[in-house]
């Protein structure tokens, strides 16, 4: 934890001092059934920043009920930020004048989510997010449990990157680009480049075996790599600054080259399918 920064470091202490409190409110309070806590999102990764909250998972053997989240709201002397909702799983809470997210989860459901991703393979974002935060997380309580899921998670299947891969390249689809040069829609084009550039960060989280972590980390994600084209964040940043046609140029350039990693790690995937969605077909048609 040594290489943490800043504004890691004092979130840190300050998620220790909250994690203790809820222990006490535990033990003399009769809430019984937290098993771990831990610290995940960006404080865990190393990540955070000015704006960065902090974010809480407690693992309970069932679900708290109303009274029991709302006493722990009271005992840290906070208050929500947004209108409490029990369906949510989750309290938005203020902690002198610092926001902090507490996330309630049973032992059961998060085992429940590793299997699914682990041994049946699923790629939906929430469940990758998970297991990236447990890959990450920080443990405050329950330490044996949390390394034991830390133990299970270390694995990035194979069918895994496959399937993550496949689906990302399913939705490059830039057979409108044409149109929107000609009729100079930059904003539509712009977007298109937004969601190319989301379409290859998830290939090559999939090609560095590593989990979602959701998009706004995605420039501190790239850093991290070392499967990845050259100069990739500043390519992703700047392009940008091009006119509309040139930006798309650029973009399918890093496309290309990302193509070429899958080729080379999973010659499996066939990445020819995807080179027609990436020019236009559209005809231009006149009056007779």
């Amino acid at each position: 934890m040594s290489d943490l920064n800043y504004h890691c470091k004092w979130r840190l202490e300050l998620a220790k001092r909250i994690c203790e409190k809820i222990k006490i409110v535990e033990g003399t309070k009769g809430i019984k059934g937290i098993k771990a806590i831990i610290v995940g999102g960006s404080v865990a990764r190393g990540y955070a920043d000015e704006y960065s909250d902090i974010e809480i998972p407690i693992f309970w053997d069932e679900l708290p009920n109303e009274n029991i989240r709302k006493l722990i709201i009271k005992e840290l002397n906070a208050e929500c930020f947004y209108p409490y909702n029990h369906e949510a799983r989750e309290d938005n809470i203020i902690v002198n004048g610092f926001r902090i997210d507490l996330w309630h989860i049973t032992l059961e459901q998060e085992e429940e989510v590793i299997k699914s991703v682990i041994k049946d393979f699923e790629i939906d974002f929430g469940s990758s997010n998970a297991i990236d935060t447990i890959r990450t997380c920080i443990p405050m309580f329950g330490e044996e449990i949390i390394n034991s899921w830390k133990a299970k998670v270390k694995e990035y299947p194979r069918q895994i990157a496959i399937e993550n891969i496949n689906k990302a390249l399913q939705s490059i689809d830039s057979t409108q680009v044409e149109l929107y040069l000609q009729r100079e829609n930059s904003t539509l084009l712009f977007e298109h480049i937004a969601n190319l550039q989301k379409s290859i960060f998830l290939i090559l989280l999939a090609l560095n075996n590593e989990y979602f972590p959701t998009f706004k980390w995605m420039y501190k994600s790239l850093e991290s790599f070392k499967i990845k084209p050259d100069n990739i964040e500043q390519r992703f940043r700047y392009v940008f600054n091009y006119p509309p046609k040139e930006a798309f140029e650029k973009t399918l350039v890093i496309m290309f080259e990302t193509f070429d990693m899958i080729n080379k790690i999973y010659p499996e995937i066939n990445t020819n399918i995807v080179l027609s969605k990436l020019k236009s077909a559209r005809i231009t048609r006149f009056a007779p």
